[in-house]
């Protein structure tokens, strides 16, 4: 391809799965694929919807070296993401094109079944560094269809009038309509989301058991779609939990579970919790309060496979580090092995994270860590890295960990310390010559 589509890209560009998950940088290939420049970002703005109301979505494209910018969006239903969610309007800057089965589309009006694509009009140009705000004007279906979910392409140019040089994002954001749930929730009880004993720090993973967080039979997991300015969210199916009346990062909701990440208090010991449904609307519920305890400066736990062989994987992460019985294709690591292991509760880290954000780096803890396997103390040497997972929530650690030498075949225990505090017993890996 000679020249770039200044006026707009094909149809079907946004990276949707469902559209056979192209995006611009099929043309754009200089720098492919696409998010491969951590120094740029396309962001989808927009709000939960009622139906029939509309509203601005903004799309916002960065880079400090681009000087043109473009951009695709699209919205459908979550239930069905082959069928479109409500109708996009043009104005000076963005057309809107329809599905009609060829390359480019037609320019809107479109048939209600069509898929529509907002689009830039001609490419605009500005200083290098300032990025852009598209804004494009979406009226949400008449009825209640369930999520919605965006997804939106962004094109960071040069300027150059070609297809090279430019760097392509792509990212998508989920909405919902009006929060309905009825029953007042209740809880039973949290624990440590890894280990399930009491023991949780600031920034650790959590676990909240009870009744009434969302309708019979239904789950949500929070995925890149729901995160705000590139945190996980603190509302999601229309729950929402606090701590000592600060809000936590969620991230899965079921009927009788919630998991979430602890936020930021000070201090230690006890801790009031609360579970809101249908937060900040006129119908929100929240559950009467419960005191927790268990709150310490450390509290390193194991992730497991089954509550009891952990979380692990080879370097590569190619391969579970499990038995094949439990997860499978899993394998047993070799002695001398390097692996990586799975944690939470292991503290502070440099540069700090704060709960709900993504490790986008290499984050190392500043804490003293020390693993035993099989126990065998493993020089500190062979602890090659202990620190955030890098585009994990903060709440999740990893540590590379090189197995004894002389450790025995079976299933060895493993723990881990930070700052003098150790993980539960219990915990083992699978060791084969």
């Amino acid at each position: 391809m000679l020249m770039g589509f200044s006026t707009g890209p094909p149809i079907k560009r946004t990276g949707a799965t469902v559209d056979g998950g192209v995006n611009c940088a099929a043309c754009h290939r200089t720098f492919a694929p696409a998010n491969s420049d951590p120094t740029g970002s396309v962001r989808i703005t927009a709000d939960n919807y009622t139906p029939g109301v509309k509203q601005t979505i903004k799309v916002t494209v960065t880079h400090p070296a681009a000087a043109r910018w473009g951009f695709q969006l699209t919205a459908r239903t979550v239930s069905d993401e082959s069928k479109p969610a409500g109708t996009f309007a043009a104005n000076d800057v963005v057309k809107v094109m329809c599905d009609n089965g060829s390359n480019l589309g037609v320019a809107a009006p479109c048939d209600a079944a069509q898929l529509q694509f907002a689009e830039h009009l001609s490419a605009p140009r500005g200083n290098a560094g300032d990025g852009f705000t598209f804004t494009v004007d979406w009226t949400p279906p008449a009825t209640d269809l369930g999520d919605v979910i965006f997804y939106a392409a962004g094109n960071a140019a040069d300027g150059g009038g070609t297809s090279a040089n430019d760097r392509i994002y792509t990212t998508s954001r989920r909405i919902s309509p009006p929060c309905t749930l009825s029953a007042k929730p209740s809880i039973k009880g949290m624990a440590n989301g890894a280990s399930f004993l009491p023991a949780w720090n600031v920034g650790s993973m959590v676990t909240l058991f009870g009744g009434n967080f969302g309708p019979v039979g239904k789950t949500r997991t929070a995925t890149s779609a729901d995160y705000v300015s590139q945190r996980f969210p603190q509302s999601l199916a229309c729950v929402a939990v606090t701590v000592n009346g600060l809000n936590a990062p969620i991230t899965y909701v079921q009927p009788d579970q919630i998991n979430f990440q602890a936020p930021a208090l000070s201090g230690v010991g006890s801790a009031s919790v609360v579970v809101i449904a249908n937060p900040g609307a006129p119908n929100e519920l929240r559950s009467d309060p419960i005191m927790v305890t268990g709150q310490q400066a450390y509290a390193p736990a194991f992730f497991t496979f089954n509550g009891k062989s952990v979380a692990a994987t080879s370097a590569d992460g190619a391969s579970y580090i499990v038995a094949a019985a439990i997860v499978p294709k899993g394998v047993p690591a070799k002695p001398g092995d390097i692996v990586v292991v799975y944690a939470s509760g292991l503290g502070a880290t440099n540069p700090a994270v704060g709960p709900g954000e993504i490790a986008t780096a290499v984050t190392p803890v500043t804490g003293a860590v020390s693993v035993s396997v099989g126990g065998i103390s493993v020089p500190p040497a062979d602890i090659t890295y202990a620190g955030l997972s890098p585009q994990s929530i903060s709440g999740l650690y990893q540590i590379n960990v090189k197995l004894p030498a002389l450790v025995a075949d079976g299933d060895a225990s493993i723990s881990v310390s930070v700052g003098g505090v150790q993980s539960a017993t219990g915990t083992t890996i699978p060791i084969k010559k």
